[in-house]
């Protein structure tokens, strides 16, 4: 047994698999931490409060006799300071073994509804993390379970990670629900919610209602969030949320007020530090130049992107951008600058992925304008086994409707009607409209 402080700290640590900067955290200096692992300094009271926190002992157990760690934990202290060990693992992205330490933990007999709670809402956590969205969500229900109705604060903040995971999975109605019942409880107790958690649940619920087209719902969410943004004077996610409104204005065509916001976008945004969203933007900002007939600015902006995306070598933005440029100079029918600008991105875009298919789909238009409908049909084909694969239905009619028009060109009446019966069969099914083609995925 270490007869010293530090000894006891460095063993627990490293017991823990914590470096020194995973347990110094954002209190103390790895410089102090070092010294008083080696027993060169002796630690404040305070200090040592804050690492038996993180390393889920107690104090008296920090200076004194530490009880062999392979015991079971079975006294409510127990119980809190194997929750604050999950804890500390988490922050240092542990996950594996906070969720080991969870699991047995949920599984002791009589563990107090706080901290059974604060378990199961841990355990949803670190399956986010591990993109095990439908984990995830059980364990969150499982956490609201054992909430009482006057624990306003922390219900809202598991409803917010179950809307979160349920847009992870596109599942955008349930997510929709779970961020309604958020903001319904914000509004009817005036729960003192954290500010930044609010404006989250606002930007989930407006992206979720974009992601099923329900775009003056989105609108509507996000004028509320961008008013209390205002009021507090809060610049947390205004580039977000006018970014995400600056694309439901380009869907509703109301082009003008989509620059406007996007150029606002822009100007929130770090061109460092969310270079991203900022390229995100730009290249949005080309979609509704062009879109206001504007050409020229158009091929401006989205050109720009193209050279700051490849500079950075962000593949996916590229492959975007060459997608549009495609489109822009079909536009304007310079269809050799078109196919030069799509071979690229598909030559760039990742295999049988969304990008890749849009790819082959514009690939296929520009054939049809140099009048090569069966190399068209060809490339439709591609874009389609990949969109079915995804379950892309307004995707699938579009293509099929592109397929439609060949096969009549071509004189095969009976494709041309059956392909042409399936783009309307899917489009009524599901209550969805043609979309265009020059409109952007919502990221």
């Amino acid at each position: 047994m270490e007869s010293n402080v530090g000894a006891r700290i460095k063993r627990l640590r490293k017991d823990l698999g914590l470096t020194q900067g995973d347990l110094a955290g954002d209190q103390l200096s790895r410089a102090m931490l070092s010294l008083i692992e080696r027993d060169l300094t002796t630690p404040s009271l305070r200090t040592i409060e804050y690492l038996s926190q993180k390393l889920g002992v107690s104090v008296g157990d920090l200076l004194g006799e530490i009880r062999d760690a392979s015991l079971p934990v079975t006294t409510p202290e127990d119980i809190k300071r194997g929750l604050n060990i999950c804890k500390t693992l988490f922050k240092v992205a542990k996950y594996d073994e906070a969720e080991s330490r969870l699991q047995e933990l949920i599984q002791i007999e009589n563990v107090p509804f706080p901290e059974k709670w604060l378990a199961y809402k841990l355990l949803g956590r670190i399956c986010e993390k591990l993109n095990r969205d439908q984990e995830a969500v059980e364990h969150y229900r499982e956490a609201l379970s054992y909430l009482s109705s006057m624990d306003t604060n922390e219900i809202v903040e598991v409803y917010y990670y179950i809307s979160l995971s349920n847009r992870k999975l596109e599942n955008y109605k349930e997510g929709i629900e779970a961020a309604l019942r958020a903001s319904a409880l914000i509004n009817t107790y005036h729960a003192e919610v954290d500010g930044l958690l609010t404006i989250n649940i606002l930007y989930n619920l407006a992206l979720c209602y974009c992601r099923i087209r329900e775009f003056q719902k989105g609108l509507d969410v996000i004028h509320e969030a961008i008013v209390i943004m205002d009021e507090n004077e809060v610049q947390f996610s205004n580039g977000h949320f006018y970014m995400l409104k600056g694309i439901a204005e380009l869907y509703m065509r109301k082009f003008a007020a989509g620059i406007g916001s996007t150029k606002a976008a822009i100007q929130y945004f770090n061109s460092e530090e969310e270079t991203h969203r900022y390229i995100g933007s730009k290249i949005n900002l080309g979609i509704l130049y062009r879109k206001q007939n504007k050409a020229v600015q158009a091929l401006k902006e989205l050109h720009s992107c193209l050279e700051e995306a490849n500079e950075l070598k962000y593949k996916a933005l590229a492959v975007n951008n060459y997608y549009e440029l495609s489109l822009s100079y079909l536009y304007i029918n310079d269809v050799e600058l078109a196919e030069y600008y799509i071979q690229s991105g598909l030559e760039l875009a990742e295999p049988k992925s969304h990008l890749h298919a849009q790819c082959h789909y514009v690939l296929g238009k520009i054939l049809m304008k140099k009048e090569q409908f069966k190399e068209a049909i060809k490339e439709f084909n591609t874009a389609e086994s990949i969109f079915y694969t995804k379950k892309n239905d307004s995707w699938l009619a579009l293509v099929k409707s592109e397929k439609a028009i060949c096969y009549e060109t071509l004189e095969d009446h009976t494709n041309a009607f059956h392909n042409l019966l399936e783009a309307n069969q899917k489009l009524l099914s599901h209550d969805i409209n043609l979309i265009s083609t020059e409109l952007p995925v919502i990221s």
